[in-house]
């Protein structure tokens, strides 16, 4: 079975279930939502914490179980408990059940190594938000082949998991302003032809929440949906946020618009070293050449001028490119950063006030970087054109 995949977009989706079911309080939700009442009515949720894996051997590393917690049973005497083994996936895996198995055994094996008188149950519970259909049998000796051996099927261990389909979820079912909802829609449209409708619902879901919920969580959410949502683009981002203009939604509106100053920074570092590849080459061929020449002629008196030459021009030719490479990827993220600064806050005052005069966009242009982000933050405030060119002529003024 190969290992899971540590980095790309699965890396994305493993990383926001983390963050998300990690707190205590998400976990419970999505329990006390999703688990099959048989398990609800045996546990007491108000002792659910979760579960210090440090019983991970290095075989397992990364790629083991997403969460496991431990919860207190209800009418058993003593501390006794279950534990809840949550793992998620973003693509229909047909090893899970071998996987899951490797779990609870190392569970098993760590609780005997610590002088357990019984062993826990273990409730494995797969959280699936994948495009294609989940048609994976669900217990373990759908991957033992037992053709014609069926009288030894009770030799080979089995068990059943709980398994949470996002697709078969009705949007409905997530309406309610909690972040479990709103982690599970994004989880569950996230693969969407066209995201932007629960893009809407998302943004709405936000602003519902508490000021200490939204503040909490909303980088997280909106983070994930940016870089894990292809068919979002930013186009169907301000149409969304063009119908809301109220005071609530300023603080989803300057953190979206930093996502795209973040963007900005990475484009400006992906053309920046482009840009430097190229500078980096031509200078290098120029400089070597100098360069080659000169250190050709010198080791050329020792050793003669046509083995100096050939030294000097390949040597100069490689320290060349490595200083053009060096000076252009940093000219590249200046000039990245700038340009994405400058685009989000011509595209805030524009949405702002419908339009960019031509002397703002020239004393924009005499901004610094820092100022361009300052004034980005500024245009919320703006209540008219004449306001802007306040602000910029006060940042241009030179301060006694």
């Amino acid at each position: 079975m190969p290992p899971r995949a540590n980095q790309g977009p699965q890396h994305l989706h493993d990383s926001f279930f983390k963050d998300i079911f990690s707190d205590v309080n998400n976990a419970r939700q999505l329990i006390l939502r999703h688990a099959p009442p048989a398990l609800l009515t045996k546990i007491d949720l108000s002792t659910l914490q979760l579960y210090n894996a440090s019983f991970v051997d290095d075989d397992l590393g990364q790629h083991f179980a997403d969460l496991v917690f431990l919860v207190k049973r209800k009418n058993i005497k003593g501390e006794t408990y279950i534990c809840l083994l949550f793992e998620h996936k973003s693509y229909p895996d047909r090893w899970v059940s071998l996987q899951l198995v490797r779990y609870v055994v190392r569970v098993w094996e760590y609780m005997h190594k610590n002088k357990a008188k019984r062993l826990t149950l273990v409730f494995p519970m797969v959280v699936y938000h994948g495009k294609r259909t989940w048609t994976v049998k669900r217990n373990l000796h759908a991957l033992v082949d037992l053709r014609g051996l069926e009288e030894l099927a009770r030799y080979v261990p089995n068990f059943d998991y709980h398994l949470l389909d996002m697709s078969a979820l009705e949007d409905d079912a997530l309406d309610d302003a909690e972040v479990v909802n709103v982690a599970l829609g994004a989880m569950k449209h996230i693969f969407d032809d066209n995201m932007r409708d629960a893009f809407a619902r998302l943004v709405k879901q936000l602003r519902q929440l508490s000021a200490a919920e939204r503040q909490r969580w909303i980088k997280i959410i909106l983070s994930y949906v940016g870089k894990a949502a292809s068919k979002l683009d930013k186009q169907d981002v301000e149409q969304v946020f063009s119908t809301h203009e109220d005071a609530e939604t300023k603080e989803n509106l300057m953190t979206l618009a930093q996502q795209w100053i973040n963007e900005g920074k990475q484009v400006g570092l992906l053309e920046g070293k482009q840009v430097g590849l190229l500078e980096g080459e031509i200078r290098g061929k120029q400089v070597g050449l100098l360069e080659g020449e000169i250190r050709g002629k010198q080791v050329g008196l020792l050793e003669g001028e046509i083995r100096g030459k050939q030294v000097g021009l390949l040597e100069g030719e490689i320290r060349g490119k490595q200083v053009g490479l060096l000076e252009g990827e940093v000219r590249g993220k200046q000039v990245g950063l700038r340009v994405g600064r400058m685009e989000v806050a011509m595209r805030l005052f524009r949405r702002k006030f419908k339009l960019v005069p031509d002397d703002v966009t020239r004393l924009l242009n005499s901004l610094t970087t820092d100022q361009l982000a300052d004034f980005g933050e500024a245009i919320l405030d703006f209540t008219s054109i004449d306001d802007g060119r306040a602000w910029l002529a006060a940042a241009l003024t030179p301060k006694q």
